[in-house]
């Protein structure tokens, strides 16, 4: 029931297929694991969201720790593999080219934003959550949520201000 929005949650932050859904699987063992210490005073969603941000989060700092050791070892970091998009149904190679740049340049200036502030408007823009269940979802304050997100839309326009 809640599988797809989990998943975007997730892909929301990470912004890559398989990290996506192994970080997906984590979420509901968590989820298994912890069910009984679920309390009614969040809506189920909002608990939800929550294990599922501060796992990608943790992901994200594991990959940055085994990035940083593989460095020092002298072994050359790699690039993530970009998602695979669905081809469109009547599709114009022109038109098609265009949004595939545009997708590419948003893609690349939201993962330029911080864990905090891409999990913040993934939260708000894509989920459609509000102030106070992102403040809950994040463990945070509805000042600092509103705050990360001013500045990640401001962060975003700077970035794509090429494009309008």
């Amino acid at each position: 029931m809640y599988h797809q929005r989990v998943y975007g949650v997730v892909y929301g932050i990470l912004h890559h297929v398989e990290d996506s859904q192994e970080v997906s699987q984590q979420v509901w063992v968590k989820v298994w694991k912890k069910l009984d210490a679920f309390k009614s005073e969040s809506g189920f969603f909002t608990w939800l969201y929550r294990i599922a941000s501060n796992a990608s989060l943790d992901f994200i700092r594991r990959r940055a720790r085994i990035k940083e050791s593989l460095l020092e070892d002298g072994v050359e970091a790699f690039a993530d593999a970009q998602p695979e998009r669905p081809a469109s149904v009547v599709s114009r190679p022109d038109r098609e080219m265009e949004r595939e740049e545009v997708r590419e340049v948003f893609a690349k200036a939201v993962q330029e934003l911080t864990p905090e502030h891409r999990a913040a408007i993934t939260l708000r823009e894509v989920e459609g959550l509000s102030y106070e269940e992102i403040a809950k979802a994040l463990g945070c304050r509805k000042g600092t949520v509103m705050s990360r997100i001013f500045y990640a839309r401001r962060q975003l326009q700077e970035r794509l201000k090429d494009l309008l």
